[in-house]
């Protein structure tokens, strides 16, 4: 049974009362107000997990009062109630944050399913505030997301190679798109090298003609269009980190060198004479099998093992789907800080989906998504039919019905519900939400004077 605690704010005392006597029936805690000042004093002393609003009450309208309450709590659940059906007013209640506007009389039914789906929603966020404050990892300026216990694992492994003052090279290991490139920034700021440079390289970028040259740099003169000295990247990261990420595709040439210096620390630039020493810890990174690539004759065993030091496993997500509705949100966040937009969250749908969904992309491709998304719509509340068909696996016929509910529905009511979604969607713009609504301009007007609504 339930045990929130629901205000009710309406002026007149036979609706408060009947509304106090059936939800206390339901197992809610229920205080009245017969104005809007009492109701917004004793949520100041005594918060509640809902309010039922008039619209009009004695001493201010119930969207000033709305405003009031949720300016101390945006995400409290607020359903209006008014005896006046205009669309306009109903509207500017959603826009301003109301989850429901009911016209009087409230037909009970429909108003418990309201109650039970705002405080489904409210519980809901919950859970993800939590899943947003107690699955983070923050190194430095790196974020490392998870609440599997392969990452916790992994936690550990970063602070304690971060707490040797030797630079051990790891080799991290993992599919395509899994972050081994923020577990190598990770390993970075965590350690007493932060303060220096991190470089890194795609292993796969590099010409095999120059490939020694981009590592270990050259001198003047050293072939037709060396005109100056050039820095490689291992003398250019003195003191701090070369990240090597897809070390399994460096060409042969290139790997004779590298073993050699990961031996010593020490190099020639091409065409030099002199032996440079430098100190840089090697994080390297692969999604090939190196040991088959080792077997086949293309990947040099002696370097496997030189890299292989402190080896780090980050398995696919499909292996550790805890991580997924964490990964998820701190995309969605980021996102939309990146993007200057609004806070959005999903709902139980999406997330169900976005957590049974084999991510052969892994984090990329779920932050790829997310970024579609957003850019997509402007909706609030990122749904389950919002998310791309290949997750959701919603491939309905064209023109298929939606399927009738067991319990069945009240048409009119349905029709008035979608109308007023329509609208608040278009912003009040009633040529628009025709369109949405797949009518006419004038049938919507039809349906709107049907509904009391308004022309």
């Amino acid at each position: 049974m339930p045990t929130e605690r629901i205000y009710v704010c309406d002026d007149e005392l036979l609706i408060r009362e009947w509304l106090a006597e059936h939800l206390d029936e339901q197992g809610y805690e229920v205080a009245t107000f017969e104005t809007g000042a009492g109701c917004i004093e004793r949520f100041e002393n005594e918060r509640c997990d809902l309010v039922l609003l008039d619209l009009r009450l004695p001493d201010q309208s119930g969207l000033e009062v709305l405003a009031e309450l949720r300016g101390r709590d945006a995400t409290l659940p607020v359903i209006m109630m008014s005896a006046y059906g205009e669309v306009e007013t109903a509207v500017a209640a959603v826009r301003a944050g109301a989850f429901h506007f009911l016209e009087k009389p409230v037909q009970l039914p429909e108003l418990l399913l309201l109650i039970e789906q705002a405080l489904e929603k409210q519980r809901l966020l919950g859970q993800l505030e939590r899943f947003r404050e107690g699955h983070r990892w923050q190194f430095s300026n790196v974020t490392l997301i998870g609440r599997s216990a392969t990452m916790e694992s992994l936690v550990q492994v970063i602070r304690r190679i971060g707490s040797r003052s030797t630079a051990a090279t790891v080799l991290v290991r993992g599919e395509s798109g899994t972050g081994k490139d923020v577990i190598a920034r990770a390993i970075h700021a965590q350690g007493p090298r932060r303060g220096n440079p991190f470089l890194s390289v795609n292993c796969t970028a590099l010409p095999e003609t120059l490939v020694e040259s981009e590592l270990f740099g050259h001198e003047a003169g050293a072939y037709t269009d060396a005109k100056t000295r050039k820095r490689g990247l291992f003398e250019l990261a003195e003191g701090g980190t070369v990240f090597l990420d897809e070390v399994g595709d460096m060409p042969p040439s290139g790997q004779g060198k590298l073993l050699q210096f990961l031996e010593t620390h020490r190099f020639r630039r091409v065409g030099g004479v002199d032996d440079i020493e430098v100190d840089v810890q090697v994080v390297a990174a692969t999604n090939r099998d190196l040991e088959k690539a080792v077997e086949e004759g293309s990947f040099r065993e002696d370097l496997y093992y030189r890299l292989n030091v402190i080896p780090i496993e980050l398995p696919p997500l499909r292996e550790r789907r805890e991580d997924i509705l964490p990964l998820a949100l701190y995309f969605l966040d980021s996102l939309c800080q990146e993007m200057s937009l609004a806070p959005r969250h999903f709902d139980a749908a999406a997330l169900a989906a976005l957590e049974a969904y084999d991510w052969p992309g892994n984090a990329r491709e779920l932050r790829n998504v997310i970024e579609r998304i957003l850019y997509l719509t402007d909706d609030e509340t990122v749904g389950h039919g919002l998310l791309p068909v290949e997750i959701t696996g919603d491939r309905a016929p064209i023109g298929q019905s939606p399927a009738l509910p067991g319990a069945g529905l009240d048409l009119e009511e349905a029709e008035k519900s979608l109308i007023l979604q329509a609208l608040e969607r278009a912003s009040g713009n009633k040529s628009k939400a025709a369109r949405l609504l797949g009518v006419s301009r004038d049938t919507l007007r039809y349906r709107l004077e049907k509904h009391g609504l308004g022309g």
